[in-house]
């Protein structure tokens, strides 16, 4: 797609994902432990998201309101549109947890086939389930059958590398009514090492008739999640450590869609989505948040222009009102920080895949 301003439409272009018209065809991809309501609601007012999906959630788990699954799920006004992510091997469990949803008010559901973390994995769920796409069909169809709400799947290209079965699934899934799928371009195997193949994501687009396909993986500028349309042609981007890494990407994005330069977020700016992302976690984890949000400060310094020594100070705070302070040392002192390179980026796991 060329961004020249005498073609570009004036708003970004939308898409309509099981009855519902997103205004945007770039999303917030679920990262366990960071895409929590707090940062989904801050995310949204900056502007440009379409879709957000909430973390993992355990279908069982879910099914029995547990705290932790109760808050993976939280939501607001603010926070929508919104798909929940859950997983499991068990059929019975998914249907369970897919009724829930659909008796609490929730407007769609997104089965993971992604997740390569061993825990996962090894109770029949995440990409395990890319290894039997009978089986994996029959689930999903389960799921669909046993409520009205829309139906996604999110997976990865496959197993390993002799064991691609995206395309093959996501044929089968459109067949019986899935609303959309969305293909990580890796295996199971890869983790997250190594490139994303757009090759692979491409021939999941190719292997369907109509329904959209999600590209997803190593998009980290507004360019790359254009030219991941351009080259996979797939209906839909969702984004998810690139906007960890600049919240302000999807703004980008929309920017660069309609023809416009992408404008840099002002100090003020970038102050306020600081505060505003801890005191929308406090709302929902009172002062557990300052431990909570300890993990974010190794790379919101760069991006936010906090000086290293404040930044070590927000991965030690203890309070609200020293946080507070912090916020204040941090606008008196924005911009000295020279180096654009955050200090941490989001942890993988380490090591051969196996042992994840």
């Amino acid at each position: 797609m060329s961004a020249d301003s005498s073609t570009a439409s004036t708003k970004p272009q939308s898409i309509t994902i099981g009855g519902r018209e997103l205004a945007s065809r770039f999303f917030l991809a679920p990262l366990a432990g960071y895409t929590h309501l707090a940062f989904r609601v801050v995310i949204r007012r900056i502007g440009g998201v379409g879709l957000c999906t909430t973390d993992l959630v355990q279908a069982q788990m879910l099914v029995s309101q547990t705290r932790k699954s109760l808050e993976l799920v939280a939501t607001s006004p603010e926070d929508n549109p919104l798909s929940v992510q859950i997983y499991s091997g068990v059929p019975e469990q998914l249907i369970a947890a897919a009724r829930w949803l659909e008796d609490n008010g929730y407007e769609a559901i997104d089965i993971n086939m992604g997740c390569p973390m061993a825990k996962v994995n090894g109770q029949g769920g995440g990409a395990r389930l890319m290894c039997d796409t009978s089986g994996a069909t029959d689930l999903v169809g389960r799921v669909i059958d046993a409520v009205r709400l829309p139906v996604t799947v999110k997976m990865r290209l496959g197993w390993d590398r002799d064991n691609q079965t995206a395309p093959q699934l996501a044929a089968a899934f459109e067949n019986i009514g899935v609303a959309a799928v969305t293909v990580h371009g890796r295996t199971r195997q890869q983790g997250f090492h190594g490139s994303v193949n757009r090759e692979g994501i491409k021939a999941t687009v190719d292997a369907v008739k109509s329904m959209p396909i999600v590209g997803n993986g190593d998009v980290r500028t507004a360019a790359e999640a254009l030219s991941m349309i351009e080259e996979t042609g797939c209906a839909a981007v969702a984004i998810g450590r690139g906007a960890m890494l600049d919240p302000w990407l999807f703004r980008r994005i929309a920017d660069l869609e309609c023809g416009r330069t992408p404008a840099e977020p002002t100090a003020d700016e970038q102050i306020t989505f600081l505060s505003g992302h801890f005191h929308e976690m406090r709302k929902q984890h009172g002062d557990y948040s300052c431990l909570m949000f300890r993990k974010f400060a190794a790379w919101y310094g760069a991006r936010l222009g906090i000086p290293e020594d404040l930044e070590d100070r927000l991965r030690r705070f203890e309070s609200a009102a020293e946080f507070d302070e912090l916020v204040g040392d941090i606008a008196k002192r924005h911009g000295e920080r020279e180096s654009t390179v955050p200090t941490a980026l989001i942890r993988v796991p380490n090591g051969p895949v196996e042992k994840w």
